[in-house]
């Protein structure tokens, strides 16, 4: 009896392991503080807030941006390394096309790096082609 009850107690521990590696890292809400393209800073965005929740996002600029509201569709792969994120905007400079991206979660901090339409996903976190935003944890 001991034998089955240790058994079941470490498939619920490897069950829930198993679970919170599929979870989305980049659910929730997130400033963003920075983004870059081919490495040069671009302001459009700064202090927009990016939510993600259930394979959707929303971007809502800060207040005083002309920048219209985004929202899409996303997948994450929170397996890889580095998780691997494809987008899908409606509406904005990308609507209607598939965005692929990388993210990274360091702490309060997420990184999302994504190639311009029709390019390989990128490999790192720069580069040509690259378009990349910083967002911290929203308080």
């Amino acid at each position: 009896m001991r034998t089955l009850l240790a058994l079941g107690l470490v498939a619920a521990v490897f069950g829930v392991s198993s679970a919170a590696d599929k979870a989305d890292p980049t659910n929730g809400k997130w400033v963003i503080e920075s983004v870059t393209k081919d490495g040069k800073s671009n302001d459009a965005l700064k202090g927009a807030t990016r939510e993600h929740a259930d394979g959707k996002y929303t971007i809502t600029p800060a207040k005083d941006s002309k920048a219209p509201v985004t929202t899409g569709t996303y997948t994450i792969d929170a397996t890889k390394s580095p998780i691997t994120i494809d987008m899908q905007p409606k509406g904005g400079t990308y609507d209607g096309k598939t965005l692929h991206g990388i993210a990274k979660l360091d702490g309060d901090t997420l990184t999302i790096a994504f190639a311009e339409p029709g390019k390989d996903r990128p490999t790192k976190f720069e580069g040509a082609g690259v378009v990349m935003a910083v967002c911290k944890k929203a308080k």
